[in-house]
């Protein structure tokens, strides 16, 4: 490798000064000090203080004449409240949150009259349900595209006022509420296009279908445990994200109803498999799923079916697996599929499941293991299973040997191990070909990943 250093700062030859008037200009602007963002319009002002909190926004009123009323007009309110605590010396909790709840109120009162793009609201402590349904109210009124509300509020549920649901402008939406959301049983937000909700409470999912432009839906930390069926009706959705799916917070034989043609892409972190009832999954194209076994005991309780016996002493593990399969067996369209290793060893635990139900995954290009360990072991019989059915993992050998470039890699027919050189990611991406790796002739073999993070 050639490394090259560029000097811009060099003397010119026999130490002579440079002359013409160019040295002198650049020293006469350095020690003029002038003020050039104060220069600037207040549309770019405005983006520029985008990316700061509402106080800090704020703040830049005693800078000059010019900045007095800048934030006035300011269209992205955002307002944290341990920005707000590290500003103010007080050893009271409740006189911050009580201060802080004053500024906000300052705030909305004395902003002029515009339209706001974004609100934002985030305090991980017990919150007024006033003070949501104030920005809300203020948030309507502004015509704002975008509304984020991390908070909490822990004697009742918080109840989105009336008025929020005719917000025609709203694009983009957040609400994760520690203690939980009251949802009605229709959103229509005719304009929004992405939600993330966090912390509602048994409701059955069709609000989601009274959202006809929505494309980007994030669900975590819900409440179902009066909920039979959960329904994901969402024309033209491509992305979802179902994460803390915990089985205590969960209806015992809940079942989810996922309707979108248009989805590409699905994520999944939860304690407990999903189980479906009906599934139209026609365009997904990358799956990811995190199973947190470690919850897991030998008294959790796993679903069977009934004409499938499993004897009593291997009924949890061989429970979660079949349910684990049934649940991958969903996703049959993906190209790219990414699972956590807790998956990997739950599925190595019922070979018995693999032959009886088949990989689905025709069009499967890629496998990704994520791990926090160093040294992980895929066994053969859980390779075979998703090499099985895919044609499209006869991938050129130079490519598959791009994964190991630069390192040894020997394929020994004679030991059980195949070995892959050290990497500097923590997640391994297995690229086979079958015609190099013919997944018939390692039924006795197991592939061993061993990198760094």
């Amino acid at each position: 490798m050639e490394i090259i250093i560029l000097e811009t700062d060099k003397q010119p030859q026999n130490n002579q000064e440079p002359t013409g008037e160019p040295r002198t200009r650049k020293r006469s602007s350095l020690n003029n000090n002038e003020d050039r963002i104060s220069t600037l319009p207040n549309v770019l002002l405005h983006h520029i203080l985008s990316f700061v909190d509402a106080v800090q926004v704020v703040q830049t009123c005693v800078l000059s004449k010019r900045w007095m009323n800048v934030w006035k007009s300011h269209p992205y309110l955002d307002f944290n409240f341990e920005t707000f605590s590290s500003l103010i010396n007080s050893d009271y909790y409740d006189d911050e949150v009580n201060n802080f709840t004053d500024f906000i109120y300052h705030v909305l009162v004395r902003r002029h009259n515009l339209k706001a793009v974004k609100i934002s609201l985030d305090i991980l402590r017990d919150t007024r349900c006033s003070l949501v349904e104030s920005l809300i109210y203020y948030a309507v009124k502004h015509h704002v595209e975008e509304i984020s509300i991390n908070t909490a509020h822990w004697d009742m549920p918080i109840v989105l006022p009336r008025c929020f649901f005719d917000c025609e402008s709203l694009r983009s939406l957040k609400l994760k509420v520690d203690g939980g959301i009251a949802l009605p049983k229709s959103l229509g937000l005719q304009s929004l296009k992405t939600l993330h909700l966090g912390g509602a409470r048994n409701f059955d999912g069709k609000i989601f279908s009274s959202c006809p432009n929505l494309e980007n839906l994030k669900i975590e930390d819900i409440c179902l445990n009066t909920i039979e069926n959960f329904n994901i009706h969402a024309l033209n959705l491509k992305s979802l994200e179902i994460l803390n799916w915990r089985y205590s917070r969960i209806m015992r034989g809940c079942k989810v109803m996922l309707f979108a043609p248009k989805l590409t892409s699905f994520k999944f972190d939860g304690n407990t498999p999903l189980f479906w009832s009906e599934v139209n999954l026609t365009s997904l194209d990358d799956v990811n799923v995190v199973l947190q076994r470690y919850h897991h005991s030998h008294n959790y309780p796993f679903y069977v079916v009934e004409d499938e016996y499993i004897s009593e002493e291997d009924e949890t593990e061989q429970g979660l697996g079949l349910n684990l399969i049934k649940m991958l067996h969903q996703f049959c369209s993906a190209k790219s599929l990414t699972l956590s290793m807790n998956i990997i060893e739950i599925l190595s635990e019922v070979p018995d499941a693999l032959d009886k139900h088949p990989s689905p995954f025709s069009n499967l290009k890629y496998l990704k293991l994520k791990t926090d360990h160093k040294d992980v072991t895929l066994p053969a019989h859980v390779l075979n299973y998703f090499l099985r059915s895919s044609s499209f993992l006869k991938a050129q050998t130079h490519e598959a040997v791009k994964l190991f470039e630069g390192s040894s890699f020997h394929y020994q027919t004679h030991v059980n191990v195949f070995q892959v050189p050290r990497y500097s990611f923590g997640a391994c991406n297995l690229h086979f070909n079958r015609s190099w790796l013919d997944p018939y002739s390692i039924q006795q073999y197991h592939i061993r990943c061993s990198f760094s993070r």
